[in-house]
């Protein structure tokens, strides 16, 4: 039996974009758009629950992708930019005492990191990364 192993990368610089989201009510069809469009690299990723695809440079390299898209749930509408953060919690405090709303609180992404959706005091949506600095 083989072992699992594990890749550490480097932290994303701090407040930073590093990931993007594109909800959508027909996933396949937009994926085919982008694909034709900027000529990225979009792939089906098993993510529990939820059907997601990830989205590559179509130069990028094994496991580099810049964003992703899902079959919107909520009525979502928008690209959500995911910026970089050493600390969520700290993040989040910050945040909602300059008067940002938390829209969802922190969740995990397994072997990847923490996520949390927050609305500025203006209502743009926007969201926290934090790197869990594994793959």
């Amino acid at each position: 039996m083989e072992a699992a192993t594990t890749t550490t990368r480097p932290q994303p610089r701090e407040s930073t974009l590093v990931h993007f989201e594109i909800p959508t009510n027909e996933p396949e069809k937009i994926a085919r758009f982008y694909e034709q469009l900027f000529s990225w690299k979009i792939a089906k990723v098993p993510m529990g629950p939820m059907d997601y695809w990830l989205i590559s440079h179509k130069d990028a390299g094994e496991n580099e992708t810049m964003g992703g898209l899902y079959k919107k749930t909520m009525g979502e509408t928008g690209f959500l930019n995911h910026f970089s953060v050493v600390n969520i919690d700290q993040s989040l405090a910050k945040a909602t005492n300059l008067g940002a709303k938390v829209a969802k609180g922190k969740e995990e992404i397994p072997n990847i990191g923490w996520f949390a959706i927050l609305q500025d005091p203006d209502g743009n949506t926007f969201a926290l990364f934090q790197s869990s600095g594994r793959m």
